[in-house]
């Protein structure tokens, strides 16, 4: 089957240069980085629908001891409500302050046909004249929250590579299990188009039973480097309060449990940071409307 066999459109919009930006619900999506960050990006910038791919191709319902994979209905007094089932969608949304506008994969990992599904993603992203393709993904790790998170990247090439190392991230060297991120890399590297995986390190304390379901100090590693990358405006301040209160939440354990306090101090002596401190820089257009406001007032 053909990349533009299995993608079914509602629409066609004309996007300039465009990036592609992919978040997956799956096996590598800790903290909820990979689905909140495509979220983000969505709600932020308006994203509108405009194509998407048939789940029954990619996903397994039912198989011995998988449950979980099936989809999941509401019902209230014999009524179906609400039906939840794997989605693949594309949303576009245009970007004013930016010369590229952007695609947005929102998606659940695939069960079945990884080398298509990755396929057609990156033939979307070609058709519209992609310039890159960004994936972001998170893995749970016994990292201190108190400190900035890592984040390990896999790239397409060595110029791309040569590029991210300003960001203050680390390359991918192990050997073993593919992140669905890490599999559209190689798509891209197959096909001659320019892509990114981000793995960020989601903090998770086993021996306390703490599992963060949602990391927004982790998320927001990854978005503050997309917007230096993209040279895009994302506003931060709903992030900022969730990050806060999580944050404010683990310091009262620590106060009330002093071997998880010294976790924490343990785990904040071994780690090597490496913070990245976010740009100043501004978009074109930013530029263009603040040289015409101070020549307007100097006119003055």
């Amino acid at each position: 089957m053909s990349g533009h066999d299995n993608l079914k459109y509602d629409s066609k919009p004309v996007l300039r240069k465009p990036y592609i930006i992919c978040g997956l619900n799956g096996f590598f999506n800790a903290g909820n980085v990979s689905m909140d960050g495509i979220g983000y990006f969505i709600n932020q910038f308006n994203g509108v629908k405009f194509a998407e791919m048939p789940a029954s191709r990619y996903h397994i319902y039912q198989i011995p001891g998988g449950e979980s994979l099936r989809p999941i209905f509401k019902m209230q007094e014999g009524l179906i409500v609400e039906s939840h089932l794997p989605v693949n969608q594309f949303y576009y949304a245009i970007n004013p302050d930016s010369e590229h506008d952007l695609i947005l994969l929102h998606g659940d990992e695939p069960s079945l046909n990884w080398e298509e599904y990755a396929e057609t993603v990156v033939d979307l992203a070609r058709e519209f004249g992609a310039g890159r393709l960004y994936s972001m993904c998170g893995i749970l790790d016994m990292t201190p929250y108190t400190r900035e998170p890592i984040i390990s990247c896999t790239c397409t090439d060595d110029k791309v590579k040569e590029e991210m190392e300003q960001y203050h991230v680390t390359f991918s060297s192990r050997e073993g299990m593919a992140s669905f991120g890490q599999m559209l890399i190689l798509a891209c590297k197959r096909k001659g188009l320019e892509g990114v995986n981000f793995t960020v390190r989601v903090p998770c304390y086993p021996e306390f039973n703490v599992f963060l379901e949602d990391s927004p100090k982790s998320l927001k590693a990854i978005l503050v480097r997309l917007k230096d990358m993209m040279h895009i405006n994302i506003n931060f301040d709903r992030l900022d309060s969730t990050i806060k209160e999580m944050e404010g939440k683990l310091n009262f354990v620590r106060q009330q449990n002093p071997n998880f306090n010294s976790l924490i101090e343990e785990l904040e002596k071994k780690y090597v940071e490496m913070p990245y401190q976010e740009s100043l820089d501004i978009s074109p257009s930013d530029g263009v409307r603040l040289a015409e406001e101070f020549l307007k007032n100097n006119d003055n």
